[in-house]
């Protein structure tokens, strides 16, 4: 098994991706996606997250990210999690989507969790180093060209939840982001 870590208090960039469990389609509708964004958002003001690309797809989000001020990346992720995780159940809850809710809830018990928890992430986060210019030019290449492969737009710079329309022409999304400089 491949063993994943941060190195340097987050301040190398990081590729990472938080999948949502049973790779549902959970973030359909801007209601579940500004759930991450506000998130990420509240990160980077209030606790030194540096977002460097993102993209927002319905199963899952892939990021570019690091940290500034001696902030712990890895703490700042599971913090991030753990918030969107709670998040998420209390807008299905209010939603009144059962579906995903006994989804999430039977996940847990499978996960040998205590009743009445939820899984809403699979496992980690898969922080890949971001070492070199051409690796990081190359995951923001994958990350803004995923809803293209998937065929939700036809251009990525057309998806809402990403970093493309920045890094393309100029339009910030719903996230601001740090850009990063060589």
């Amino acid at each position: 098994m491949r063993r994943y870590r941060i190195f340097e208090k987050g301040t190398t960039p990081h590729f990472i991706t938080w999948t949502i469990t049973g790779w549902l389609p959970i973030f359909l509708s801007d209601s579940y996606c500004s759930i991450i964004t506000n998130s990420l958002e509240y990160c980077r003001r209030e606790k030194g997250l540096l977002v460097n690309g993102y993209v927002i797809m319905p199963t899952h989000v892939h990021a570019i990210v690091s940290s500034s001020g001696g902030s712990n990346l890895s703490d700042i992720l599971r913090d991030a999690r753990k918030f969107t995780a709670k998040e998420i159940v209390r807008r299905l809850k209010d939603d009144g989507n059962k579906l995903f809710d006994w989804f999430f809830r039977d996940s847990a018990k499978k996960d040998g969790r205590q009743e009445g928890s939820y899984k809403v992430w699979e496992g980690g986060f898969h922080p890949e180093t971001l070492e070199s210019e051409k690796f990081v030019i190359q995951k923001l290449e994958y990350i803004h060209q995923n809803p293209v492969r998937k065929g939700l737009v036809e251009k990525q710079e057309y998806w809402k939840y990403s970093s493309a329309g920045f890094y393309i022409n100029n339009i910030q999304g719903p996230i601001e982001f740090d850009v990063l400089e060589f």
